[in-house]
């Protein structure tokens, strides 16, 4: 049983993992509130969708328990092998559901999030809670999968698993370098264009690409930053209003939103995500590398495993706009290296990101522990 947080990520980012596990095993596929859609993608496949009540985001421990309850109820009828968790809900309250003599159960952690956020009294007394409940659940299971070495070195200097746990890091979610494939090679740009992909919260340094978007085009540079992605209700989200008014002043162009990135990403010439959120390993830049584009990104835990500096893009400090305006320059003034640095991309997302060799370790993690 793979547990995921929303329904839509069964397919749009385990797709390629659930078409693995059905070679081998009856393949149940649980998440929220599942829709008509995803159920006959995910059917396609051949698993069976299990649709809970968990809600993505928030704490409501009535709302909690009563879907803990009901879950736990459809796991029992299920009895599975194995049960594989992402994102931390799945991971602590499904988990915590499927902890039944002879299930072995394993968790996937994607990032910290916004759950680990200590910059206010409300935000510190949230990671409080949260680690607590990471900690509860983690100490019984059979091994806790990770996507960045620094998530692994924080999760046991906070106790947050024990020594006794096994433990392993494989390096984000992987892509298919198949489906992640240009339709044409890439074209020296006569106007570099800077595309971001991510949901429009300011932690994804949103405030920083719009300054250094500022800092260039008081230069007089002719270039093009696009934004792609979903406005986001969270305290940290930009407003639809905000995305707006930067869209009418030139500073960023908005392109909505999209079920498919692709032709996005083939249209751009460098990808761009001046980050400081709890990453694990951002799809968005494994995609990217795949379509040959050189990355501008921070070093930050989950960022930094993406880029070897100045072979395939360039790493900056966070919150720095100064940098990011250095780097977007380079790029504009030496055209040329999107094409060089795009083509190191690709290498190195084949070498470390190629989806079928992350799940294939991820598959080998769980399987040695039996």
């Amino acid at each position: 049983m793979l547990i995921g947080g929303f329904a839509s990520s069964l397919i749009n980012f385990r797709g390629p993992l659930l078409k693995r596990l059905v070679h081998d095993f009856e393949v149940f596929a649980a998440a929220p509130f599942i829709d008509e859609e995803t159920k006959s993608k995910v059917e396609a496949i051949g698993a069976t969708c299990i649709s809970n009540e968990f809600e993505r985001t928030g704490l409501n421990p009535v709302q909690d328990l009563r879907a803990l309850r009901k879950f736990r109820k459809q796991v029992e009828a299920i009895q599975p092998d194995y049960v594989l968790a992402y994102t931390i809900k799945p991971v602590v309250f499904g988990l915590k559901a499927a902890k039944f003599k002879g299930i072995k159960r394993y968790a996937l952690i994607t990032g910290k999030g916004s759950g680990f956020d200590e910059n206010t009294m409300k935000s510190k007394a949230v990671s409080k809670v949260v680690k607590k409940l990471y900690s509860n659940t983690l100490k019984t299971v059979d091994g806790v999968i990770f996507q960045n070495s620094d998530d692994q070195q924080f999760f046991i200097k906070n106790n947050l698993i024990k020594e006794q746990i096994n433990s392993t890091v494989i390096e984000g979610t992987g892509v298919d370098m198949d489906h992640y494939r240009l339709t044409s090679q890439p074209a020296l740009p006569t106007k570099v264009k800077f595309l971001f992909i991510a949901r429009l919260i300011k932690e994804k340094g949103i405030p920083e690409l719009v300054g250094a978007s500022r800092i260039l085009k008081s230069k007089g540079f002719d270039f093009e930053v696009q934004l792609l992605g979903w406005i986001d209700p969270n305290p940290g989200g930009i407003s639809q209003k905000e995305v707006d008014e930067l869209h009418a002043s030139g500073i960023v162009n908005y392109l909505g939103t999209t079920g498919d990135v692709r032709p996005y990403i083939e249209a751009a010439d460098v990808f761009v995500l001046p980050t400081y959120y709890n990453e694990g390993l951002p799809r968005t830049i494994q995609e990217a590398m795949a379509m040959k584009k050189p990355i501008i990104t921070t070093d930050h835990p989950g960022c930094r495993e993406t880029v070897n500096k100045g072979e395939n893009g360039f790493l900056i400090p966070i919150k720095n706009v100064e940098k990011l305006a250095e780097a977007m320059e380079y790029f504009i003034n030496s055209p040329e290296r999107t094409i060089e640095m795009g083509e190191k991309s690709f290498d190195l997302a084949k070498e470390k990101f190629d989806v079928h060799k992350i799940n294939e370790r991820l598959f080998n993690f769980m399987l040695k522990n039996v």
